[in-house]
């Protein structure tokens, strides 16, 4: 009960912090930092997948 929280509460982190970098990659204007965020939403959308698959 208590694990599937945590998974679940992680799960929404990444998915939060997902939707964030690309809110901020879409309105950014600097290409070294559009490439960064990409990078950054990337590794939390893959890290939600993985957690997603869990519960």
């Amino acid at each position: 009960m208590l694990k599937n929280m945590l998974i679940r509460s992680k799960y929404f982190y990444h998915l939060m912090q997902f939707r964030h970098n690309e809110i901020l990659q879409q309105q950014c204007l600097c290409e070294e930092l559009k490439s960064k965020l990409k990078i950054k939403a990337i590794y939390h959308n893959s890290k939600a997948i993985e957690l997603g698959a869990r519960f």
